[in-house]
């Protein structure tokens, strides 16, 4: 099969891309490396290559510039091709699935709450959406050698405070009074983190604004209150988390609003790829909690950093069960309290119990892109199967 890979913009998907595509040839498929097309010129440079046999297209999430919803449409229409979209980002704000053709395209999602909510509200003429998870590229993301400095023995976390998103910036300055509410929700929220964030704010919009969670997708304002008010929470959550359990001897790396939080042990940005296992192989544990998008999806932190054989500290999802064996790679929290007793049992582990094999081989038999590669060509195949049946 020929594989027409769009390539995604960001900082840490174009890595993702770029692994997929190696996991993808990997297994024998013709795989063609091409920006994302700009409009019908470029659309139509590709008819060529996509009508030659069985093909389909490849992407991470869709481009979120509003002129691209059009050529979005477009590609379908002029290529008629199936195509393949793996979100790991959440759909909303992608004019998905409305920009796309149900019958031509075959949905993953990184997120098994955001999965199910996608599945029930689209028609999937074709296959449901599928849950994938996120995995790690265990040639780029390498444990340190023995004798590698702890230059972190208090924990690193890397990450940004929050996703930008201007939409969501101006919606909350633009609403009376969210902040106060804000606040309560977040009382709620830290009580219990394993709570999922969204059906939080689902079911204060029920009891105090009087607006039903189903009905959101009709009532764009709601959804905009509810997309913004997990937008917030999420900046409040990583900031709060990361505060309480990052402290002296630890590190932070990320954008500068960390400065101004994380003070002294602010250590600057961090990019992808090898600089980043040599923090991560730099530091007693990794510290994950998840964006607001997220309902229980598990991040790249929780992969990469097991992959480097480096515990990680993370907050609840039932994901961590069906992915890890918290025993030997993944220490789990659902308060700040919890986060901070957990942090010492890591501390308190001897070396050799805490930089251990068993997380890397984890990943090395279950959670390697080329595994998320092969699970989509499986799909992809009863796909074309049961068209022409």
């Amino acid at each position: 099969m020929r594989i027409l890979a769009l390539k995604p913009e960001g900082y840490v998907i174009p890595f993702i891309h770029a692994s997929m595509v190696k996991a993808f040839r990997s297994l024998g498929q013709e795989v063609i490396n091409l920006p994302f097309p700009k409009g019908l010129r470029e659309i139509r440079t590709l008819k060529p290559l996509a009508s030659k046999g069985r093909s389909c297209l490849f992407s991470l999430d869709l481009p979120r510039d509003e002129k691209m919803r059009e050529i979005i449409n477009d590609l379908h229409i002029i290529l008629k091709n199936n195509w393949i979209i793996w979100f790991v980002d959440d759909p909303h704000g992608f004019a998905f699935p409305e920009c796309c053709e149900p019958n031509r395209t075959i949905v993953f999602c990184w997120d098994g709450e955001l999965t199910r909510e996608i599945g029930a509200r689209g028609s999937w003429k074709g296959i449901p959406p599928i849950h994938l998870p996120l995995a790690s590229d265990p040639g780029v993301l390498t444990p340190g050698a023995d004798h590698s400095p702890m230059l972190f023995p208090g924990g690193v976390f890397v990450g940004s405070t929050a996703h930008p998103n201007r939409i969501l910036d101006e919606a909350i300055m633009n609403s009376p009074g969210f902040e106060e509410e804000i606040l309560a929700l977040w009382k709620l929220w830290k009580s219990d983190l394993s709570q999922v964030g969204h059906k939080l704010i689902g079911n204060f919009l029920e009891e105090k604004k009087g607006i039903p969670s189903v009905s959101l997708p009709e009532n764009p304002l709601a959804c905009l209150w509810a997309h913004s008010a997990a937008h917030a929470l999420g900046r409040i959550k990583r900031k709060e988390i990361v505060s309480a359990v990052i402290g002296e001897g630890g590190g932070v790396f990320g954008n500068r609003a960390w400065k101004e939080i994380a003070g002294n042990i602010y250590c600057g940005e961090a990019f992808y790829g090898p600089g980043l296992s040599r923090i991560y192989n730099a530091s007693s544990f990794v510290l994950e909690t998840r964006q607001a998008q997220s309902r229980t999806g598990l991040t790249q932190r929780i992969f990469d950093a097991a992959a480097c054989s480096v515990p990680v500290l993370a907050e609840h999802s039932p994901e961590l069960n069906e992915f890890f064996d918290l025993e030997d790679a993944v220490f789990s929290f659902r308060t700040i309290n919890e986060a901070l007793e957990r942090k010492k049992e890591i501390l308190s582990l001897p070396k050799h119990k805490r930089n251990a094999p068993a997380p890397r081989n984890r990943i090395l038999a279950n959670h390697t892109y080329r595994h998320r590669a092969a699970r989509i060509l499986e799909a992809v195949h009863h796909f074309f199967a049961a068209s022409r049946a």
